[in-house]
């Protein structure tokens, strides 16, 4: 069985940089995280791949060279292969454009069973999923909080729809967008493999070799424009430590009470 799983890594909310001059995000300055729903899919396909080595796991992203590190440590956790794509001409690309790339590239690929989030921090539209199902021609289901079972031949998905969770069975190949809810732990790099080299089981794929047309990709080829952009940054509250005893709880039912939560 081959899974790909597509995950996104997302600016640090508490650590990002913000270009006031062309309005985004600016990715290369900022401090990336995995993305939460992403990291539920990878860690459903490493539990996977622990049960039964023979399972094939390939990690798909879309972003800066900077990543290039970060993707390298999937494989040192136990992917067996890391592909970056990565381009400038791919920057401003909205979800319809980012879900063109990176079907592009699972064109010439085989797999099983694609998997990702339904939403990221960074947007939350939840159409990467389903808009790379639609043009790979297969099933998808999104807001999954449980993968009850993944063969070849299907999977079985609980998801969460309008307050209701549904119980579903999917024929592979399919696109499978999990959520966060599925509560799993992706783990650590082991101390011994830190810093192993792991080049044959990394691919940087660049427009060079997808070959999409200019006006298909990045800004000028995304349909979706953003009039304008809201930075909202929170703001840091300093922590007050009491002691446990009358006096401190009195002055912490006092605070609840002030806030109107007693």
């Amino acid at each position: 069985m081959k899974i790909i799983c597509l995950v996104k890594f997302v600016p640090d909310t508490e650590k990002f940089v913000y270009d006031y001059e062309t309005d985004k995000i600016d990715r290369d300055m900022s401090r990336l995280i995995l993305n939460p729903d992403d990291k539920n899919a990878l860690a459903f396909a490493m539990m996977q791949k622990k049960k039964d080595p023979a399972i094939y796991v390939e990690v798909v992203t879309m972003g800066p060279m900077k990543l290039e590190e970060p993707m390298k440590d999937f494989v040192r956790l136990g992917a067996d292969q890391a592909v970056l794509i990565s381009d400038r001409q791919f920057a401003g690309s909205d979800s319809l454009v980012t879900s063109r790339i990176i079907s592009s590239y699972l064109a010439s690929k085989d797999y099983d069973l694609l998997l990702t989030g339904t939403h990221t921090l960074d947007g939350g539209t939840g159409h990467v999923g389903p808009q790379i199902a639609e043009i790979m021609g297969i099933n998808q289901f999104s807001n999954i909080v449980a993968i009850k079972e993944a063969t070849e031949e299907f999977s079985i998905v609980e998801a969460l729809q309008e307050e209701k969770t549904y119980r579903l069975k999917i024929q592979n190949p399919s696109v499978l967008s999990v959520t966060h809810q599925m509560n799993l732990r992706l783990g650590f790099v082991r101390y011994e493999n830190i810093g192993r080299n792991v080049d044959d089981q990394f691919s940087l794929v660049s427009n060079e070799t997808l070959k999409l047309p200019a006006e298909k990709i990045g800004g000028k080829g995304s349909p979706t424009k953003v009039r304008k952009n809201v930075v909202v940054k929170r703001e840091q509250v300093a922590h007050k430590v009491v002691k446990v005893d009358d006096e401190g709880i009195e002055e912490v039912v006092h605070f609840l009470k002030e806030k109107g939560y007693l």
